[in-house]
């Protein structure tokens, strides 16, 4: 079973990935970390496997400097890629959070995109890291175009926009976890 979970940012994609890894005994495979460790690491020395949810790192100084940087250097984007398709197509049993793998993995998978306003997402991201929101929400902003405007050119798609390769569309705006979770697993379960 390939599962790939996809959305901006804040809109609940870990913490589906999660559970839903608990629930199917899939390896979750968090895309935002592999990014932030290619920083510092060659693709080789990254255990793809062994990846965490976001900390906090893309709200950090840090983390928008290397989403400029990114825009300089697109192997960043590609490297990472490149590494989420080895894994889908030669692996079993994942659950990935990822923006572009929905569009750029042909084979079989359960593809989910949840759906949150930029405002929304803001307002999660500032709960969970103790940050103020409106300082989220122009990070989240700036890294949404950015992450945008690079798979546009690298893959030609629209993210947010194009929703043609997901199987489950999820509206998160009023939802919470357990009710995102639900409305996954029994879309999971019709396709099985």
């Amino acid at each position: 079973m390939i599962v790939i979970v996809s959305g901006p940012p804040g809109s609940g994609k870990s913490t589906l990935v999660e559970r839903l890894a608990e629930k199917y005994s899939l390896t979750p495979i968090f895309a935002s970390d592999i990014l932030a460790q290619l920083r510092e690491k060659h693709a080789d020395e990254i255990d793809a496997r062994g990846t965490e949810k976001s900390n906090g790192f893309w709200e950090s100084e840090e983390g928008k400097k290397f989403v400029e940087q990114r825009l300089k250097n697109l192997d960043f984007d590609r490297k990472l890629d490149k590494e989420l398709l080895r894994l889908a197509r030669e692996e079993d049993n994942l659950i990935f959070d990822s923006r572009t793998l929905p569009w750029l993995f042909e084979g079989k998978a359960f593809r989910i995109w949840l759906n949150a306003s930029l405002e929304t997402c803001a307002q999660r991201i500032a709960g969970r890291d103790d940050v103020p929101a409106e300082q989220v929400l122009e990070s989240l902003r700036a890294r949404f175009e950015t992450d945008k405007r690079i798979y546009k050119k690298l893959y030609g798609f629209s993210l947010g926009e194009d929703f043609k390769p997901f199987d489950l569309v999820i509206d998160t705006e009023k939802m919470d976890s357990e009710q995102v979770f639900r409305k996954a697993v029994e879309g999971i379960e019709k396709e099985k």
